[in-house]
Order: C-alpha cells, then sequence, then structure tokens
C-alpha cells in the first residue's frame, strides 16, 4: 500500500473552521511579502525645507538665490506659531491682518534616473500656490487652501538634484472660499500638510481629483447583511503616458484584513498614446464577509495593479470598509441593519501654538480621544479635512460628516465656481472611506445649496447630503438635500416633525441625549465643540481666543467639578503615547501634560502656577523662546501642557517638569527613525493564495455555481484533473478491491451550497477510501472536505422526479462519524444529513499540510464507528501560509 505522505507532509486536522495566523514578512526592496514593486515612487517632503516669511513680490525662485540664512523647517508647516490669545490681532471675524501674507518654500528633490512622469502632490497649503523648479515657473493651485492638489513638473525636472521655491499666499482674495469671510474660525497659514514627489512610469493610474472619470473608485451597489454578501464595484482609470499605445492590464484585487486576497477582478485595454481608459470591474463576498461598523471597523484593502504584458508599472491601494447605510421611521439610522444614535462632535483642525499645522500623529490622537469618550461620529467644520484624520476615523469606527470650505459668507460667481471646485475634490479624494456616510452641501447658517447638492450628487450619489441650516434664518427643511441638519442649541421650533433630522451642533447633555436618542426621526446630535478652536468671535477670556471646545487647544479636559479635592502636594508627568509612536522626521509632535495630585494621589485641578520644562535629546520643545505659554506653560484645566517635537535623529528624549514648592518630576520617550517612502511605509503583506473548489456528483449533477465539477461513474476509477497552480490531479479510490463507490447526480437539498451537498459520492467498504492529490507544487496547503449525506427534496414540479424513484443510494447505511487519518494523526467529523444543509454548516474537516516535494499526498476517510458508508460531496484546496 502506498504510503499516506511520502518525505515531509505536517498535518494539523481540525473539524471546524481555522484561522490563519499571518505574519508580515519583508520582501526585497523593503516591500512586504506579495505587495507589488511597481515604477510608482512616492517620497513625503516632511524635513529640510528653507522658509522665508513675506516679501510676496519677491523673486525667491531662482536657482540662485542664497537660502542660507532661511530658517530650516519641517512640512507641515504654518507662517508663524501663534499663542492663545492670537498674539493680541484684534482682527474681526473677516481676519483682516492675521497671517496674511505669503511664506516662500524652498528645497532640493533627488529626481530618479528614469521615470516617465515626476510630480509634487499637496495635500493642501494656504491657499493660493504658485511653483517654481529650476527657476521656472510651472503653475498656480487657486481654489483654495483646505483640498489636495498637484503639479506635473516631468518637463522642468531632471536626474538628480532640482530646486523647487514655492510662494505659498495667504492674503484674502474675494474668489477663494472662505474667504472673504466673515468666518467665527481663524484661516490659518503655510505649507500646512503633507508634500511629495511621485515618480511613475508609463502606465499610470491618475490623481483621484483630477477628473470626474479619473483615480480609483470604490462602491459597494449591495451589502446584504443577513445573508453576509456584498456587491463591490472598482472604477479605475489608467492614463497612458507614454509615446505608443499599450496594452494595458488592470488587475484588481480586494485583500482582507489577514493580507489574503478574498476577490481578483482582472481587465485589458488597449491604450493610445497620452490618452485614458476607464476600467470598470464588479464583482463580490460571498463568503466570510466582514461588515465595517462603529464597533468592529473591519477593513478591506482593495489593490490596483497596472500592468503592461508582464511588467507591472503602477500600484495604487485603497481602504474598502462594506456597510449598508438606510433610514427608518421606526429605528433612525440603521448601519448594516442595527439602529446607530449619532452622538459626536465637531471638529476644527486647530491645535494650540501650531494653528492646523498638525502631523498627522495628532490627527489620530484627535479621533482615538473621541472614540475613547464613546463618540461615533465627527463633523468637519467647516472645511475638508486631513486625510490622517479620515484614516484614522476608518481604523476607529468613527462615522463622518464633511463638508466644503464654507462659513456664512456667499461670494461672486468666480467664488462659487471655487466652492465647487473644492466640493468636488473634496469627494473624489475622500470617496473610498467607510467612514464618510454625509456629505454637507449646504452653507454653514445659510441651508442647501442646490449647485452643491447636485455637484456632490454626480460625483457621488451612494452617500446622503446635509442641508447645513440654522435655527434662526433660511429654511427650515432639507431643501433639495436629504437630511434636515440643523443647530440646536434651545431647540429647532420649526422642525415639522415629518422629515428626518440631525443636530449638527448643539450640547450634549442627558437631557438632549434622551431627546435625540428616544426618536427615531432625530437622528442625533454632534456637540459644538470637541477642543476649542481659534477664533475672532468674542470670547469670555481676554487672553485666550481659543473658544468653546469640551477639551482646551492642548487636547485636556476640564476636571470633574462636582468632585472634592485636597491640596496639591506632588506632580505628575504624563507623555501621550497611547496608540502611537514619535518618528524623528522634524515635525512630529507629542503632548506631555504635569498634573497636581493630593496626599492620596488623586488629581486636582492645580495651583495657579507655571511649569518649566527641560528637554535633552532629540527633541525640542515648540515654540520655546518664541511665544508665551510654551515654557514655561500655566496650568489650564488641571494641566500643564507642553508639546515636544522630535528632531531628526531617532533616540531617547528625557523630559523634566520643574515647578516652585514641588519635587522635580521625570519622563522618557523614545522616537522611532523616519522613512520618507510612503509606499514603504504604507504598504502590508498580500497573500494571493488560490483556491480550487470542486463539486463532486453523478451523471445529472447540478454544478454550485464558481465550482468546477468532478463526475464519476458507479464503481469506476475515478480521476480529476484541474488547472491549478500549473496542475494538478485528485484520485479517489476504496482502499480494498472489493471496495463500491456509488455517485449520485441530482438530489435536491436546501441551504447554502446546496448544490454540492445534494449531490457526490457514497464509498462503501470497512477499510474506507482515499483521496489521493498530485502535482502540487512545494508549498503550505489547506484541505476541507465535505460530509452530507442527501435526502431528496424532489415534488411534483420536479422533471427528474421519475428517475429518482430507482435512486436507492440515498437508503445506503451511511455513517455518521467519520475519520479522517494522515500520517501525522487523525480527526473526526459529524456527517450532517437530511433535506436541507444546517443552518451551521455540513460536517466537514480541515487539514492544513504541506508538500516538500512532488511526491503525492493522501488523505484516508472511513466509518468511525462500523462499516457504512461514506459521503463525500466535494472539497476545497487553498493555498495556505
Amino acid at each position: 500500500m502506498k504510503r499516506l505522505v511520502r518525505v515531509r507532509v505536517r498535518c494539523v486536522l481540525f473539524s471546524c473552521v481555522v484561522s490563519l495566523f499571518l505574519q508580515s514578512g519583508l520582501s526585497a526592496g523593503g516591500l512586504p511579502e506579495g505587495y507589488p514593486a511597481s515604477q510608482r515612487r512616492k517620497v513625503v517632503l516632511t524635513p529640510h525645507w528653507k522658509f522665508h516669511r513675506g516679501d510676496p513680490d519677491a523673486s525667491f525662485y531662482g536657482s540662485d538665490v542664497d537660502d542660507s540664512r532661511w530658517e530650516e523647517v519641517s512640512v507641515p508647516h504654518t507662517l508663524k506659531l501663534t499663542d492663545v490669545n492670537l498674539d493680541g490681532c484684534d482682527d474681526s471675524k473677516f481676519q483682516e491682518t492675521f497671517h496674511r501674507t505669503v511664506g516662500w518654500y524652498r528645497r532640493v528633490i533627488e529626481v530618479s534616473e528614469n521615470p516617465t512622469k515626476v510630480f509634487l502632490e499637496f495635500e493642501g497649503a494656504h491657499q493660493v500656490t504658485d511653483l517654481w523648479v529650476n527657476g521656472e515657473h510651472v503653475g498656480q493651485h487657486a481654489i483654495g487652501g483646505y483640498t489636495p492638489f498637484h503639479f506635473d513638473i516631468t518637463s522642468f525636472v531632471s536626474a538628480g538634484e532640482n530646486q523647487i521655491a514655492l510662494r505659498v499666499d495667504n492674503r484674502k482674495r474675494d474668489d477663494t472660499p472662505p474667504d472673504p469671510g466673515p468666518y467665527d474660525y481663524v484661516k490659518f497659514s503655510g505649507l500646512y500638510r503633507d508634500v511629495y514627489l511621485v515618480e511613475t512610469g508609463g502606465l499610470r493610474v491618475t490623481f483621484a481629483w483630477e477628473d470626474f472619470y479619473a483615480g480609483v473608485s470604490v462602491t459597494t451597489p449591495t451589502v446584504d447583511p443577513l445573508n453576509g454578501n456584498a456587491t463591490i464595484a472598482v472604477r479605475t482609470t489608467v492614463r497612458n503616458e507614454s509615446e505608443e499605445r499599450k496594452d494595458c492590464r488592470v488587475l484588481t484585487r480586494v485583500v482582507d484584513g489577514d493580507g489574503v486576497v478574498v476577490m481578483r477582478m482582472a481587465d485589458t485595454q488597449s491604450i493610445p498614446a497620452g490618452e485614458d481608459r476607464t476600467f470598470n470591474q464588479c464583482g463580490g463576498i460571498d463568503e466570510d464577509l466582514h461588515l465595517w461598523s462603529c464597533d468592529d471597523p473591519y477593513l478591506y484593502r482593495v489593490n490596483t495593479t497596472v500592468w503592461d504584458n508582464d511588467d507591472v508599472i503602477d500600484c495604487v491601494e485603497n481602504p474598502l470598509g462594506v456597510r449598508s447605510l438606510a433610514l427608518s421611521k421606526e429605528h433612525g439610522v440603521l448601519l448594516n441593519g442595527e439602529p446607530v444614535d449619532l452622538f459626536g462632535s465637531n471638529r476644527h483642525q486647530h491645535y494650540a501654538f501650531i494653528g492646523d499645522a498638525m502631523p498627522n500623529s495628532l490627527h489620530y490622537k484627535d479621533v482615538l480621544q473621541l472614540k475613547q469618550k464613546g463618540m461615533n461620529i465627527i463633523r468637519t467644520a467647516h472645511y475638508p479635512q486631513d486625510d490622517a484624520l479620515l484614516d484614522a476615523c476608518d481604523r476607529l469606527g468613527v462615522l463622518v460628516y464633511e463638508e466644503a470650505p464654507t462659513w456664512i459668507g456667499i461670494g461672486n460667481d468666480a467664488w462659487f465656481d471655487n466652492l465647487e471646485r473644492a466640493a468636488r475634490r473634496m469627494v473624489r479624494n475622500h470617496r473610498n472611506h467607510p467612514s464618510i456616510i454625509i456629505w454637507g452641501a449646504g452653507i454653514n447658517h445659510r441651508g442647501a445649496v442646490p449647485r452643491l447638492h447636485y455637484a456632490i450628487k454626480q460625483e457621488d450619489p451612494t452617500r446622503w447630503t446635509a442641508s447645513n441650516n440654522s435655527a434662526w434664518t433660511g429654511e427650515q427643511n432639507s431643501g433639495v438635500c436629504d437630511l434636515f441638519t440643523n443647530m440646536d442649541y434651545r431647540g429647532v421650533d420649526d422642525w415639522t416633525g415629518e422629515e428626518y433630522l440631525l443636530a449638527m451642533e448643539g450640547k450634549l447633555t442627558p437631557e438632549s441625549i434622551a431627546l435625540y436618542g428616544g426618536d427615531p426621526l432625530r437622528l442625533g446630535l454632534i456637540h459644538w465643540t470637541a477642543h476649542a478652536y481659534y477664533t475672532f468671535h468674542p470670547t469670555n477670556k481676554s487672553d485666550n481666543r481659543m473658544r468653546s471646545g469640551m477639551m482646551d487647544g492642548f487636547r485636556n479636559a476640564a476636571l470633574p467639578e462636582d468632585e472634592s479635592y485636597g491640596e496639591p502636594v506632588a506632580m505628575r508627568i504624563d507623555v501621550d503615547m497611547e496608540g502611537r509612536e514619535l518618528t524623528a522626521d522634524g515635525n512630529d509632535i507629542v503632548l506631555a501634560y504635569t498634573r497636581f495630585v493630593d496626599k492620596d494621589g488623586k488629581l486636582v485641578p492645580g495651583p495657579d502656577v507655571d511649569v518649566r520644562y527641560v528637554v535633552d535629546g532629540p527633541g525640542e520643545i515648540v515654540g520655546e523662546g518664541e511665544i508665551d505659554g510654551a515654557n514655561p506653560a500655566p496650568v489650564s484645566r488641571g494641566a500643564a501642557p507642553v508639546l515636544i517635537r522630535a528632531g531628526l535623529t531617532a533616540g531617547e528624549i528625557h523630559i523634566t517638569a520643574e515647578c516652585e514648592g514641588f519635587d522635580t518630576v521625570e519622563a522618557t520617550l523614545a522616537s522611532v527613525p523616519f522613512n520618507p517612502d510612503r509606499i514603504e511605509t504604507q504598504a502590508r503583506a498580500i497573500y494571493d493564495l488560490r483556491r480550487l473548489h470542486v463539486d463532486m456528483g453523478g451523471e445529472g449533477q447540478l454544478v454550485q455555481f464558481g465550482w468546477q465539477s468532478w463526475v464519476g461513474e458507479n464503481n469506476q476509477p475515478a480521476t480529476f484533473e484541474a488547472d491549478f497552480l500549473g496542475g494538478m490531479r485528485a484520485t479517489l479510490k476504496p482502499a480494498s478491491d472489493g471496495g463500491i463507490t456509488r455517485w449520485l447526480g441530482e438530489m435536491n437539498v436546501k441551504g447554502r451550497n446546496g448544490f454540492v451537498m445534494g449531490e457526490g459520492v457514497c464509498v462503501i467498504d470497512p477499510e474506507g477510501f482515499a483521496l489521493e492529490l498530485s502535482g502540487l507544487p512545494e508549498g503550505r496547503y489547506e484541505l476541507t472536505t465535505y460530509h452530507h449525506a442527501p435526502v431528496s427534496n424532489t415534488n411534483s414540479m420536479d422533471p427528474n422526479r421519475e428517475r429518482l424513484k430507482t435512486l436507492k443510494i440515498h437508503q445506503i447505511p451511511v455513517a455518521s462519524v467519520v475519520d479522517v487519518t494522515t500520517e501525522m494523526g487523525s480527526t473526526k467529523v459529524t456527517v450532517s444529513t437530511g433535506k436541507q444543509v444546517p443552518d451551521e454548516g455540513p460536517g466537514k474537516a480541515v487539514v492544513a499540510f504541506e508538500v516538500d516535494d512532488s511526491s503525492p499526498v493522501e488523505f484516508r476517510f472511513r466509518d468511525a464507528d462500523g462499516e457504512r458508508g461514506v459521503w463525500l460531496n466535494g472539497f476545497e484546496l487553498r493555498q495556505a501560509r
């Protein structure tokens, strides 16, 4: 008898579904295993900028400009740090003078030897940006400061070092929203979001904001939480930047949270030189579907690979969270069929001292903090916000209501043109984030703007639009928008109660939570605001222009007012490193807080004192010696905060806090090295593990959709061949010469994979039977075998009813428990039976094994309690890690 497994096959057997615990190993080139290496290069240009403020009419763009005495800065960057009192500026809400100047930024970039295209990509800059490369003017971006843009610099650069110069102009303009004002928040300045050098080959996925058909758009036309399936549509636009026609293949793979490919789609189109083609692909997941929700924000990845013949030219990834959204007059918002009350907060991207020049880590921390407070929605008041914020909301399960840049003001025709352009860019840039459920399609306080609504709906018909009303002016309904969103500070008196109402602003109190949580037409309430924000609106503090907020501008919350405290006797220093690292890029920031405790160790509001900090190691205190309150830091809301910025060298940073009358306290943290390669830092392993589904049966078999058919004959040799991993063969035979094999064709069975379980082969042999797999290449595999003894559901409407009367196979006594044996051991599987597949699924065995050479692998099946027939309906063979 042939050995069950030759040489070395390690087997682990389970009688239930097993989980694959996947670890990401790095392959050559710094990319994780399985992640395609393409001609795309994306480098984040964080450090090594030279900066000069002012002189808008200067010629600081020339290659011969001496910038040796300019300040060296890292991006994100604001034109000027500001204290909490806006440096004493007394502008009105039109912000006539504050930061109304320009910033000049210069830097050397390194271009590779032979890229086809070279771009500079900007996530945002305030608010009009001019670019020069090697002294030549490339172009100007003037839509506004809150949406992304790029410049094609291919014809301006050469391989090696190239000098770039930027004039970032924040002077007031009547055609650039939210200017000319008024607005109750401060519009800061500078190169305040990330900047990238992007290189591509001759075929590239276009930038998402380039056009209506551009980039990658991922939608889920249907999501069925009840039956666990989803339809996934992916639209990809590729541009042929070469000088000849290209036959372009786009491979789209949906990758699960473990890195395993769960869906593949591939299409080929011929693209003439200099033209775009859009690939429309549609597939789905109908097995082991994971839904995205606030409680379980499961994320897939959509990996898009662009091929020219056998060469990978481009590769990009986008997030995918599968979720369904609906409105119900009985239950309100339904997320995956479950009611969700929307309670959260408005959020300005303002931070004390640095304005809105926040590193990505602080955006993430903001979302984490709100999530920990039990909130499930953020409104991006009153403009599109950083990509890092949306990434954090996707990862942490926080819903988003994002809106175009406005407040109350309305501008001229050119202003409306730019507002529409900004709204469209907002949607195109963030449309693949599952956290976004609402687009603001109105002007804050003014209500719905039809032009915005129609533009947004054209861009994204899958999400709701919101009207952005106020309770004291304008129409008191949703207008053309999907949702009536209003401010509820003292009630919304004119609400009809006949349409849905979302309080986009208000105060979260026990009373408001009860009101909005108890009425399904009241969808929820979004608190004003998460954090104190900078404003020229009057405040109740003469020395602090940071207004409102559950937390102050340093993200510190006040201690409860109704508690009793003792006198402060000691200090405690807390460095907020939860859920993050500190990257040594010259820009990343971490907050440290010195708090005070009484003799029982209980936190107290703190005395009216200042705390002085000393930092040793590769870090510095933001604003030290430049602005009031940076260091020493006054106590506010019970803590003295300090912003620690990482240097350019990774290492240990030691922080000391001193205050007269208290013992010194210390803390130590370590920064990590900075890798500017954004593809390497974001890429995760991809395991494109192939799967083979085999449906076994006799003549008349009804093959399960998506499965391959193995049709056998009674008591005849049974062999199946498939083009799987270059070709494999499966052979089934009884263990003894007297064994009997009976192959059943159609036998109607209801339930999941009923066409598989309604037919198969029943083997009667005291020693059972063997299933041999041969031709498999070396590697790890997982074999799942299905065991269900079918009983017919045939009725008078079945055209095969008479034929089935002659079949007696279902009357054969069959095993109720089957032993599955390999050389390494055995397991038992309980056979399911009947006219319907059980809800928990059929009987199945899962065997993990490894092939070290080309020898066949054999598995033995027999009755565990006697000599009855053993059913095998089909099997699934998949690669494993």
